[in-house]
């Protein structure tokens, strides 16, 4: 139930000893975000919305003193003042604001620890030593450590349409409903968006979220075609079900199937030719046609 964010024990193969749980801990800590995450429909866990979660609620099974040691990304960690614990109790701890990938290590202890040290530190090994030389003096299992994680972003909309009803909207490859659509809460940055309707190719973009703005996609999307090449060593007029397409040389771009196409040369003592022939998506299907020993046929080639 204590899951959320604590992340203690996923990276502790990281955090070095004295930052992590203390496996003889004379005490139990529980820390959890005071707000719940905001979930994007792209799958992003632990993300807040700027300024952050605001607070961390830190409990403890016996009375303890806590400090919280805040280190946001790509700046000094900030060293929250000390609290004492009422045993059972959550109290709320105040986060600052910050930007980006940010860790707290909430210290709690038995005996009052000075993390002063640990103020404007800028790696995880440098709050490391401060925590370690501070509770050398204490005794066997007189403090523990629990590691709280979360991504503070700038959120943006994004507002898709397509030419066709009924099309599929993915993003990032996470489907997101059906054309028109209004995505709400996407962090700033790069995402993909692709639409996506059978008989039709996909339309694909990459789109750059801002903050507070709503980024819109207008997706015109095309039929997938095969080409129909009909040729002929005699000057003819080609129909295609029927319907005049044409007259030879012509390329016609078709939708995937089997067509009735006549051929009708412009002699007319050369037989017009009935054939079906079948248009593959993405693909040239040549019709060549010809007169050979007097005789005018055609075949697909």
């Amino acid at each position: 139930m204590w899951a959320g964010l604590v992340l203690a024990g996923l990276l502790s193969g990281c955090v070095p000893a004295p930052l992590r749980a203390q496996p003889d801990a004379l005490l139990q800590l529980r820390v959890t975000p005071a707000a719940p995450p905001v979930q994007p429909v792209t799958g992003e866990q632990g993300l807040y919305r700027w300024p952050g979660p605001g607070a961390l609620l830190v409990a403890s099974d016996r009375a303890a003193f806590v400090t919280s040691v805040v280190l946001p990304q790509g700046a000094g960690a900030a060293v929250l003042p000390a609290a004492q614990l009422t045993p059972g109790t959550a109290q709320p701890t105040e986060l600052p604001a910050t930007l980006g990938f940010t860790q707290v290590f909430t210290v709690a202890s038995l005996e009052p620890l000075d993390l002063g040290g640990a103020a404007g530190a800028r790696s995880v090994s440098e709050i490391s030593r401060v925590v370690e030389a501070a509770a050398a003096r204490l005794p066997r299992g007189a403090y523990t450590v629990a590691t709280t994680t979360y991504r503070t972003e700038q959120f943006g909309t994004l507002s898709v349409r397509a030419s066709q009803p009924g099309a599929q909207v993915r993003v990032n490859d996470r489907p997101v409903g059906t054309a028109p659509v209004v995505v709400p809460d996407l962090p700033q940055g790069q995402v993909t968006v692709s639409v996506s309707l059978g008989g039709y190719q996909t339309f694909t973009q990459r789109v750059t979220i801002r903050p507070d703005t709503t980024s819109e996609v207008e997706a015109a999307l095309r039929r997938v075609t095969g080409t129909l090449s009909v040729r002929s060593d005699v000057p003819a007029s080609v129909l295609i079900e029927g319907q005049a397409a044409g007259d030879t040389p012509v390329d016609l771009n078709l939708r995937p199937g089997v067509f009735a196409v006549n051929v009708v040369p412009t002699d007319r003592t050369l037989k017009a030719q009935n054939i079906l022939v079948r248009v593959n998506a993405s693909r040239v299907t040549a019709l060549v046609c010809s007169v050979t020993a007097g005789e005018y046929g055609c075949g697909v080639r």
